[in-house]
């Protein structure tokens, strides 16, 4: 966007992920099922054709006929996407993504598929249902080849020798690390688990060993407050919570008390030292046009196991997991970000504005727009549920997350704490409004 007048500037990204494919394909499941403020929102973007539903039957269509044409046209992915770029004609994968799939990305959107085909199958056109979950077979019968290494190994990145050849495993290479994260990495865990084709059992629970190392809990020191007991997060970001827009680990008492410890940790960190946001992975803030760049290790620091790098930028789309704990704290974290300078275009709410109030992001992403939108709209987990249940893989599921977080979390301190709001505003009057958007006249969204 244009720093100066929030206007559309080129050049258009023209690319896309799995991971962001997952957040429209959640909130088009909403609308599916009849979730009015999805559908309200479906309603209020081009293409206007009939009502909301219709208007998500026909975005879902185009979906699935985008990723069969790409499953044809590179039949080494499996069916899995790269970083791709996308045009009238479909999408092809990015230059430095030719040859490469990401693990962590297609976890999220396999979910959001899920949850898809599932309110297709009992709200929409059978025969785009049965489309959905063809293809969810096709992930399901070629995750293991892409993805497992064995010994417990999900590969976070897989190298394609040939993508035009049908998935066969002297096709891959691991190249790009493992998933190994108790965060949103885990999701592809859980659709290995429930869901491939294992070739035995003891395969198949080696995941979750392997997994162990990194779930670990630590103490928030909130001063007067009180020590909260929070799980451990690799830089603290709210991105690592997305997991939680997802899969029902809130149904699992212990999962859902550290979840709820940790974003009293997130709120009262930034609410006792004066910081008036929340942080998340983003992109990152600058004075006027130019260059942007993307702020991944931000978060807090004591409750990180890497190195936090910036503490000055947040994001509104930081508050997507204490909507998803306290709708109404969450909505309150989210608006006042959004009441900083320039964060608000005639075309929504910008990524990101430094604590100073002194410089933005002029940019617009999925990630950090419409995250917070499918978690207000209370995210896929309850969709996500009924399949689990449907599919008898809900106790597994269940039994998994009560294990693991039962041995690491014995004890917790801080439960009694709210979750707390904000103290300080971002300061005003630093930056100019858009000309056409100010504080008065521009929806926040």
């Amino acid at each position: 966007m244009n720093f100066s007048t929030g206007g559309l500037a080129d050049p258009v990204h023209s690319f896309s992920a799995a991971s962001k494919e997952s957040i429209h394909l959640g909130i088009l499941a909403l609308a599916v099922a009849g979730n009015e403020d999805a559908l309200t929102f479906i309603d209020a973007a081009p293409p206007h054709v009939g009502d909301a539903k219709q208007k998500a039957l026909l975005i879902l269509e185009r979906k699935i006929n985008s990723y069969e044409k790409f499953n044809r046209e590179f039949p080494g992915f499996g069916g899995f996407l790269p970083w791709f770029s996308v045009n009238d004609t479909g999408c092809a994968p990015l230059p430095d993504w030719a040859n490469k799939v990401p693990g962590l990305d297609n976890g999220e959107m396999i979910w959001a598929m899920v949850a898809v085909q599932h309110s297709l199958e009992q709200y929409g056109p059978p025969g785009l249902a049965k489309r959905y979950e063809a293809y969810l077979r096709l992930l399901q019968k070629n995750v293991l080849t892409l993805f497992w290494a064995g010994d417990g190994n999900i590969s976070a990145v897989t190298t394609i020798l040939n993508v035009k050849v049908q998935p066969a495993s002297g096709n891959y290479q691991f190249t790009g690390g493992w998933l190994d994260d108790p965060y949103e990495g885990e999701l592809m865990a859980f659709w290995m688990d429930l869901y491939a084709p294992w070739p035995n059992q003891e395969e198949r629970e080696s995941i979750w060993p392997r997994k162990r190392a990194k779930l670990n809990s630590v103490v928030y020191n909130a001063g007067n407050m009180g020590r909260i007991t929070v799980q451990e997060g690799f830089w603290f970001s709210s991105h690592e919570q997305w997991k939680y827009m997802e899969l029902p680990y809130t149904d699992v008492p212990i999962n859902k008390r550290v979840f709820l410890n940790g974003e009293r940790a997130r709120t009262w960190n930034s609410a006792l030292l004066g910081i008036p946001g929340l942080y998340a992975s983003v992109t990152d803030v600058r004075q006027g046009n130019g260059p942007l760049s993307y702020l991944s290790a931000t978060g807090i620091q004591s409750i990180a196991s890497q190195v936090v790098e910036s503490n000055t930028t947040v994001t509104p789309y930081a508050s997507f997991p204490v909507v998803l704990a306290d709708l109404g704290v969450g909505l309150a974290w989210y608006r006042h970000m959004l009441a900083g300078p320039k964060m608000e275009s005639q075309h929504g709410s910008l990524c990101s504005v430094n604590v100073s109030g002194t410089a933005v992001a002029p940019m617009m992403t999925w990630d950090a727009k419409c995250t917070t939108v499918l978690a207000i709209l209370g995210g896929i987990a309850p969709i996500n549920r009924e399949v689990l249940k449907r599919d008898n893989t809900y106790a597994r599921f269940y039994e998994i997350v009560n294990r693991e977080w039962t041995a690491k979390f014995p004890t917790l301190m801080g439960e009694s704490l709210p979750l707390a709001v904000p103290t300080v505003p971002i300061p005003a009057g630093r930056l100019p409004d858009f000309p056409d958007c100010t504080t008065k006249s521009c929806p926040s969204q």
